[in-house]
């Protein structure tokens, strides 16, 4: 018999302490994201934010949503989901419960749900059960500054992933012999863990897209981040460690005055450009100095304005450059709510992506 749990802020929380948890052949969530979960300023009461599914009594699968709002324009703010995490045990398999799982999330959210950055897999399951359609995609840049194949090539081919100590050595050796070629713009700048009372008024007055995020929920993805830099949650599929993690605001003045602001993310040497404000030659200017300080090996953007400055400006200078993109879907319902001329104008934070 199949039977669908949701948690929301009062029953996730502690639930990664408790026996239950501690007995499931795999975790549905980690201790991190359960933490993030239930301080997002965007959750509601009765949204669930983990929904569990269990095939007799059995723990076979679960899906993650990330509640969230966006403002349409008669100042509107309607609630939406990002689906987070989806995943059903091999051995529940082929009994339709992920489709399950997405039908209570449809009633749950109002149909109003929004995904990205999915697997193939899940790809095909959202598009087989025809409730979603795409929104236009965004273009990226991956901007490479050193060597960095220890991190690349694993994921290709086995080969690659047994040999993966040597491919660092090969890096750490070619490196050596790699510059940085450039060194930005001789603003002050300052990097902050935290937002200040100068920050916040900046970014509270910025021009912002329709998901409108604000200080207060900047604090919280600074606060309560995914990524553990200590240790990993066991038995968990999706990401929850890494050696090196951090997140932080870059502060960039002009006469004693903030001109521009970006929230950046370096995980292992790859550094993200989450979200940006104020004067973007001055953000592509600063950015040469954030790599070197922060020994950047790689760098993606999935911003066509600023990569077109930076391109313009070469600077940072990188050694090799690819493009990529993020693929977007969209419940039908949720399309047609928002109305025909809404601009999907998402930033490289929105979703999930802040906190991976």
């Amino acid at each position: 018999m199949i039977n669908i749990v949701g948690l929301n802020k009062t029953k996730l929380n502690g639930f990664t302490k408790t026996e239950e948890f501690r007995n499931f052949e795999f975790a549905p969530i980690s201790e991190l994201r359960e933490q993030s979960h239930i301080h997002n300023p965007r959750a509601q009461d009765d949204d669930i934010l983990l929904f569990l599914v269990y095939d007799n009594q059995q723990l076979a699968g679960y899906l993650g949503i990330l509640p969230d709002d966006v403002f349409i324009k008669t100042g509107e703010r309607i609630h939406f989901g990002w689906l987070s995490t989806l995943f059903v045990s091999e051995k529940h398999r082929g009994k339709q419960i992920a489709q399950q799982l997405l039908y209570a999330a449809e009633k749950s959210y109002n149909q109003n749900l929004l995904i990205t950055e999915f697997t193939p897999s899940a790809e095909r399951l959202y598009r087989k059960i025809g409730l979603f359609e795409d929104l236009t995609s965004k273009n990226a840049v991956r901007y490479y500054y050193k060597s960095n194949l220890a991190e690349l090539l694993p994921s290709k081919r086995s080969f690659f992933d047994k040999n993966k100590d040597w491919l660092k050595r090969f890096d750490r050796l070619i490196n050596f012999f790699i510059p940085y070629r450039s060194k930005g713009i001789d603003n002050l700048y300052k990097i902050t863990t935290s937002i200040d009372t100068n920050l916040s008024d900046f970014i509270n007055h910025q021009h912002k897209n329709p998901i409108a995020r604000n200080a207060e929920d900047f604090q919280w993805m600074l606060h309560y981040p995914w990524i553990s830099t200590e240790k990993e949650q066991p038995d968990y599929l999706f990401s929850s460690y890494s050696k090196d993690y951090k997140m932080f605001w870059v502060s960039v003045y002009e006469h004693q005055k903030i001109v521009s602001a970006m929230l950046c993310s370096v995980r292992n040497g790859h550094l993200k450009v989450l979200y940006y404000f104020g004067n973007i030659e001055k953000v592509s200017g600063i950015l040469p100095k954030v790599i070197r300080k922060y020994k950047i090996k790689m760098m993606t953007i999935y911003d066509d304005h600023l990569n077109m400055v930076i391109s313009k400006n070469t600077t940072p200078k990188p050694i090799y450059k690819r493009p990529l993109k993020r693929n977007y879907l969209i419940h039908k319902a949720f399309k047609e709510k928002l109305g025909k001329d809404f601009n999907f104008n998402f930033t490289d934070g929105d979703g999930d992506f802040s906190f991976t």
